[in-house]
């Protein structure tokens, strides 16, 4: 019985192998902290606006003549329709586009630990868990700003990371 060798590939004919992870290491300097804090800004602004205009339009239909009394009054309906619509905000614009309208201005985008699109299940897990990182005195979210691949705490919960893009 004879064996034979069969060389499949040499090692010259392959391409380099990518990294198979989903980010690129930080460079030195402010610009992956500084991009992540205007995305997170432009994404507050965004989400302030549409709840603002909501109250407003709340408001008109009940024909408010105290605005303070009725935010007062209505403050814990108010804090969950924010919840909600930020759930929604960034389950919609990752699942759609793997970034919300801050990280696009910010040029970033989120990828699983492999480099892939979250699924919509993943958006929406890293969506829900969002919440419990803002509600903690945002310090789920400042976890990113210290951690070395830049992940919050809901990122590192879905096993995702925000690269730059």
């Amino acid at each position: 019985m004879q064996f034979h060798r069969t060389v499949l590939s040499m090692p010259f004919d392959e391409e380099r192998p990518r990294q198979a992870s989903g980010f690129r290491p930080q460079t030195s300097g402010q610009k992956p902290t500084a991009s992540r804090l205007a995305a997170w800004l432009i994404d507050a602004v965004l989400l302030a606006t549409c709840c603002t205009g909501f109250v407003y339009l709340a408001g008109r239909a009940c024909r408010v003549t105290y605005w303070i009394d009725f935010v007062r009054d209505t403050s814990p309906l108010l804090a969950t329709m924010l919840g909600l619509l930020a759930v929604a905000y960034s389950f919609v614009f990752v699942v759609l586009r793997g970034q919300t309208p801050g990280m696009a201005a910010a040029g970033l985008r989120v990828t699983t630990l492999h480099g892939d699109d979250p699924t919509p299940i993943e958006a929406f897990l890293r969506a829900l868990l969002s919440l419990p990182s803002a509600f903690l005195g945002f310090s789920g979210f400042t976890l990113a700003l210290f951690d070395a691949r830049g992940q919050t705490l809901h990122d590192k919960l879905c096993r995702c990371v925000v690269r730059i893009d």
